[in-house]
């Protein structure tokens, strides 16, 4: 892709306006750390800006984007500097009794998630949370569709055994649902 440096800053602002939320979402499900997602967000628009002319249109620019960020936050999550954050809770804002229950539910749900191994974590959350095919996410992972649907399969074995074991991570007398732990 051939651009001129105000077109390609053109193209980085519209993607960043365009797919920021998302990418900064993905960035904390692989880094599980607010104080480092800006950070690497930021690491990885650059490196986009770098790197535009190399942008073949093989793929979407969003799933070229998520290419980046993911090898980006896999390049962090290698790094010394990883070792030296520490993973904070989000707060709740105050809500309805119901919606507390369904977003306490949701967050139980994305810890199980995040518990898992990478291979299957990137894949469950690609595909539920942001809405990827199974082509785009072998894509964007540089893997070929039947390995990413047996991922898929085997992310969500595991999500259920979880949720039916309840692990360590669970409280005694814990309620996930209608099931107790």
């Amino acid at each position: 892709m051939n651009l001129t440096e105000r077109e390609r800053e053109e193209t980085v602002v519209k993607a960043m306006e365009q797919f920021g939320e998302e990418i900064k979402r993905v960035i904390f499900t692989y880094i599980k750390n607010y104080s480092a997602v800006d950070d690497v967000f930021q690491e990885v628009f650059l490196k986009v800006y770098k790197q535009l002319h190399l942008f073949r249109g093989d793929s979407s620019l969003k799933t070229w984007i998520y290419r980046i960020a993911i090898n980006t936050c896999k390049d962090y999550l290698r790094s010394f500097k990883y070792r030296l954050h520490s993973w904070m809770q989000p707060n709740v804002d105050e809500l309805t009794e119901s919606s507390v229950v369904r977003e306490e539910e949701r967050q139980e749900l994305a810890a199980l998630v995040l518990r898992l191994p990478l291979k299957y974590r990137e894949v469950l959350i690609l595909h539920y949370y942001r809405d990827f095919s199974v082509e785009e996410i072998g894509l964007i992972l540089g893997s070929n569709k039947n390995t990413v649907k047996t991922r898929l399969k085997r992310g969500r074995e595991k999500v259920k055994e979880m949720m039916m074991e309840g692990g360590s991570y669970f409280e005694e007398g814990y309620t996930f649902g209608k099931q107790k732990f």
